[in-house]
């Protein structure tokens, strides 16, 4: 059996357009996560901070469902902030955030925990494909699922920022998870949409492909993001199975 070992990188930027970043990130090598905060630039930034900051703060994370926990908790707290702080009533968050799990709860092979609220993203890159693991909770995203309109239609429609979900709108908050066994050579991407509405999935495989160190992968991406227009905030973290050699 190979022996793995994990690589990551991150870069987030403010965009062309914006005037504040509402996007946070953070990794720890054990957790990874990425926010896109809603609610007015204050209300956004303290949204998606607490999220990020509650999450990696969370403690040991040994399964999915723990880590769907701190998920929640951050939730609690980003309610709480904003029902005692006037200017930030109505603030939000996505959140997509990855973790490792321990061996000794998967069998011995390196399995990494999964989970996402809203529409900032999880990829997958290996053997030269690029898969969406998660799924948009947007409106645009129900109707892509729905049949009702075309991945071509969703990238152009006028609502596609509506997200359906986010931490901060209720008090409890539906979080998808998954468990996901690790394969040497696979990259894995988090980023919020102020990518993915401004890059097309193919020119971010090729990136991958290209298979620059992680942190070097993450600039290019931020980069062709703000080539393309940088209309909003842009935040990816990459993260390599790697052989440990």
């Amino acid at each position: 059996m190979k022996q793995t070992m994990l690589s990551w990188g991150l870069k987030t930027d403010v965009g062309r357009v914006r005037k504040a970043n509402q996007d946070a990130v953070s990794a720890d090598g054990s957790i990874f996560v990425v926010a896109d905060g809603m609610g007015g630039h204050q209300g956004g930034e303290e949204a998606s901070a607490i999220a990020v900051g509650s999450i990696l703060n969370s403690g040991p994370v040994e399964t999915v469902e723990e880590l769907a926990d701190a998920v929640s908790k951050a939730n609690e707290l980003i309610r709480a902030k904003g029902a005692v702080v006037p200017e930030l009533g109505g603030m939000g968050t996505t959140v997509v955030a990855m973790c490792v799990l321990p061996a000794e709860s998967t069998g011995g092979a390196l399995h990494l925990g999964a989970v996402n609220v809203g529409d900032s993203r999880l990829y997958r890159y290996e053997n030269e494909q690029l898969e969406q693991v998660s799924l948009d909770h947007s409106l645009v995203g129900e109707l892509e699922r729905a049949g009702q309109i075309t991945a071509d239609e969703a990238a152009r429609h006028p609502q596609r920022n509506v997200v359906t979900r986010a931490l901060g709108a209720d008090d409890d908050v539906e979080i998808d998870t998954w468990e996901i066994p690790a394969r040497v050579g696979q990259r894995y991407l988090l980023c919020s949409d102020g990518l993915v509405n401004e890059v097309a999935d193919e020119q971010i495989r090729s990136e991958l492909a290209e298979m620059n160190a992680p942190d070097k992968s993450a600039s290019n991406l931020v980069q062709a993001a703000i080539s393309a227009g940088g209309r909003d905030n842009i935040t990816v973290l990459i993260l390599d199975v790697l052989e440990n050699t």
